[in-house]
């Protein structure tokens, strides 16, 4: 059974996510805990001044929302006839790594699928502010990030770039594996070093990797960085016609580097290809 959680603000680009989640194992008992947080949009109605208007507000705010959410649930379900789809509705007027948090720490959630836009109307960035937030912030879970316009394309090709300094990853690689299994896909294993890399350095963790591999059709790629990372992955998902890209999230990667910079502005990465970001 899977388990997974799905923000939304309502965005045709959220539902993008949301189809994308739905599809992810359909051949399964699918529970979707549909999160919207509307935070924002209670601070910027309730009055300082009034506390018997703010609980009129705040009723009618609620309201609306769950309306709204049952709305999406009956679309979703819909697009999903003939799957076993359970939809559960989450809101409150909290941060939404906060309730997206309380729902990992409280039910057997297996992973996260969000829509991703850029800032500014910026349409070549791929992780906007709310993705860049929430990779930073929320618990230790896979995580999918769809970008907007992406239509859901069953991922048969799947890329795996790794720098090979983490090998000790059984729950991420069982994770990996059961997706492509469910879809009968194929791994291409991508890892790009400079002429200063040493092979005997990463070698054993390699060697540690294909061993966890063994049961899956993969192909490994050792590519010299010709120039910045985010530009060679991005020309290698090109070439090999990836659908989906996966990175490892620990404290020495690429990703983390990447959402280091001081300006999301900085972040132009792949504007058309699903990212699955596995915790360390």
């Amino acid at each position: 059974m899977a388990s997974i959680i799905v923000p939304t603000d309502f965005s045709e680009n959220a539902y993008n996510a949301l189809f994308y989640a739905s599809q992810l194992f359909p051949a399964e008992d699918c529970s979707i805990y549909l999160v919207h947080s509307y935070e924002r949009s209670l601070k910027d109605t309730i009055s300082k001044m009034d506390p018997v208007a703010n609980e009129v507000i705040i009723a009618k705010l609620r309201g609306t929302v769950h309306c709204q959410l049952e709305q999406l649930s009956h679309r979703i379900q819909l697009d999903c006839a003939g799957q076993k789809l359970k939809v559960e509705l989450m809101y409150a007027a909290l941060p939404l790594n906060d309730i997206i948090n309380d729902l990992i720490e409280n039910l057997d959630v297996h992973f996260v699928v969000m829509g991703t836009k850029g800032a500014s109307g910026l349409k070549e960035i791929f992780l906007g502010s709310q993705a860049v937030d929430t990779i930073k912030n929320i618990n230790p879970i896979p995580l999918f990030l769809i970008p907007e316009n992406v239509d859901y394309v069953c991922p048969k090709k799947i890329a795996y770039a790794t720098d090979l300094k983490q090998y000790n990853q059984q729950e991420n690689i069982a994770f990996l594996i059961k997706m492509i299994n469910a879809k009968n896909s194929k791994l291409e294993l991508v890892h790009f070093h400079d002429q200063s890399d040493i092979f005997d350095e990463v070698q054993p963790h390699f060697e540690k990797f294909k061993d966890q591999l063994k049961d899956v059709e993969f192909t490994t790629h050792w590519m010299l960085s010709e120039h910045s990372l985010e530009a060679d992955i991005k020309n290698f998902c090109e070439k090999q016609s990836v659908h989906l890209l996966v990175l490892l999230l620990h404290k020495y990667s690429f990703l983390k580097n990447l959402i280091k910079t001081s300006t999301v502005e900085k972040i132009s990465f792949q504007a058309n290809l699903p990212l699955l970001i596995l915790p360390e």
